[in-house]
């Protein structure tokens, strides 16, 4: 499980502008990965970038992890990440396209991030307690037990809502 916030935008695509060869971990572009198409996204370790090359070709498809760009140029390509090739990825020829498209490494990205962030949980387990006895100023209340906590006072104040009163000093 990591910590990683991967890169989605609604839409890259590009080709390559030099070979990718079955071992090499670097390439280059002809456009780089945009949000808006003006606006370069950078890879790095923390915020990777999966791009499927070759995506409309089924026979030669694959779908990398680049952790490292500048621009048009991706440094550090992982290969192959679903293992279709058995460790030895195809070569891609300069014009192959390239296209950033949403997998299931970034959900899996997403449900780590989630995961490491459990602890957030805890802040947001209700308390139901319709009395609010436990006072707790970590966990809030339910909708319901405040309803039934609101109900109970006005009911007690015989059926008028309740003010507040402002002490001036």
């Amino acid at each position: 499980m990591a910590n990683i916030e991967s890169q989605i935008v609604n839409f890259y695509e590009s080709t390559l502008a030099s070979l990718l060869a079955s071992a090499a971990t670097s390439t280059t572009v002809v456009t780089a990965p945009t949000t808006n198409g003006t606006t370069v996204i950078n890879a790095s370790a923390g915020s990777p970038i999966y791009l499927v090359l070759d995506p409309d070709n089924s026979g030669n498809r694959e779908v990398v992890s680049v952790t490292s760009s500048s621009g048009t140029t991706l440094s550090t390509i992982t290969r192959d990440l679903e293992n279709r090739y058995g460790g030895t990825p195809p070569d891609h020829q300069i014009g192959t396209t390239i296209r950033l498209a949403v997998l299931a490494e970034h959900m899996e990205d997403l449900n780590d991030r989630i995961d490491t962030h459990a602890a957030l949980g805890t802040h947001l387990t209700l308390i139901d307690e319709d009395n609010m006895a436990s006072n707790s100023d970590t966990q809030p209340p339910s909708q319901q037990s405040v309803k039934a906590y609101v109900d109970t006072q006005v009911a007690a104040a015989g059926g008028a809502s309740l003010g507040l009163v402002i002490a001036l000093s």
